[in-house]
């Protein structure tokens, strides 16, 4: 088990003053059966007028807020403590269903709402397998993402071996790149370059398995910021974005294809979606007579011990 403090603080800077500011952050992590949020709220400067917080019906944690002081700077800040206990994930371990069954498990989840195994899944899990498995924005039908699929996967090859190659595959060939691409930056131009970062990474993956008919969702979270000297992971110190696949008998297993792996206790969950448009951590309207604006983002998720832990958690209780 490993605890996490984690901060999170985002600064619009505009050029004219912001007369009324609307934003809905997701920027507080998800409670799961393997990540415990001990603390977590928001601080926004300036002081909001009106805010709420509201849970979405998958488990997102959203808040809203309305800035009616006029203003030229926008901070949102976001603090947590967190631990987080995820048992150890390899293709060895997943269950060893072939792929292409698994397809097809899927596609009775989407025409009667049950995989046909013997199993009876929640409306919850039928809504996310059946989403999972549809295109989306940023995700498309891509002939070019479905190519890169077929030429990965066997037929009646195990779905955990199958992914895990599609990620080492995406890790091996696509460049990772800081700055070469956007958010708005389409998912051909990313698989026709071979470059951008980890939520281009994650969208091609996402495309890849949908195209072959299986259910995978967009995770956005943190990866532990790495400690001086310490080289290799991709993506610490911002948010980050991995994938979520689902496995019959083992629920959504999430693999990293930026670093090649499926994720492990140094990764924090903030929320899924069916692509980055439905996790944004961060959007909202503001009113001005001005244009344009400047954006900054800064990330720490550092390790603190067990003691550590306490001591905050004691000192929140008695404050």
């Amino acid at each position: 088990m490993r605890h996490y403090q984690v901060t999170h603080r985002t600064t619009y800077t505009y050029p004219e003053p912001v007369a009324s500011s609307y934003g809905q952050a997701m920027l507080l992590p998800r409670r799961t059966n393997e990540q415990v949020v001990h603390r977590s709220h928001l601080d926004v400067t300036p002081e909001p007028r009106e805010r709420r917080n509201h849970e979405d019906f998958t488990g997102n944690r959203l808040a809203w807020f309305h800035v009616t002081e006029p203003h030229t700077v926008l901070e949102v800040v976001s603090h947590s403590i967190v631990s987080v206990d995820r048992p150890h994930v390899a293709a060895a371990t997943l269950p060893q269903l072939a792929w292409d069954q698994v397809a097809a498990l899927v596609r009775a989840v989407r025409t009667g709402g049950r995989p046909g195994d013997g199993t009876h899944p929640s409306p919850l899990e039928v809504l996310n397998i059946t989403s999972g498995s549809l295109p989306s924005d940023l995700a498309p039908l891509s002939d070019r993402a479905q190519a890169l699929a077929l030429d990965t996967f066997v037929p009646g090859q195990p779905l955990a071996s199958a992914v895990a190659a599609l990620s080492a595959r995406i890790h091996r060939t696509f460049e990772y790149r800081s700055g070469s691409t956007t958010i708005a930056t389409p998912l051909e131009e990313v698989l026709e370059t071979g470059r951008g970062v980890c939520h281009d990474f994650a969208h091609v993956m996402i495309a890849a398995l949908r195209a072959l008919g299986l259910s995978a969702m967009y995770v956005s979270g943190y990866l532990e910021t790495s400690p001086p000297g310490r080289n290799g992971l991709r993506g610490v110190d911002a948010t980050h974005a991995w994938v979520a696949v689902w496995f019959p008998g083992a629920g959504w297993v999430h693999l990293d294809p930026t670093n090649n792996g499926f994720i492990d206790d140094r990764y924090v969950i903030l929320g899924w979606g069916r692509d980055f448009r439905d996790v944004s951590p961060l959007r909202g309207i503001v009113y001005t007579e001005g244009s344009g604006s400047r954006h900054s983002a800064e990330v720490e998720l550092r390790a603190i011990s067990a003691d550590e832990l306490g001591a905050r958690l004691h000192g929140a209780e008695r404050a």
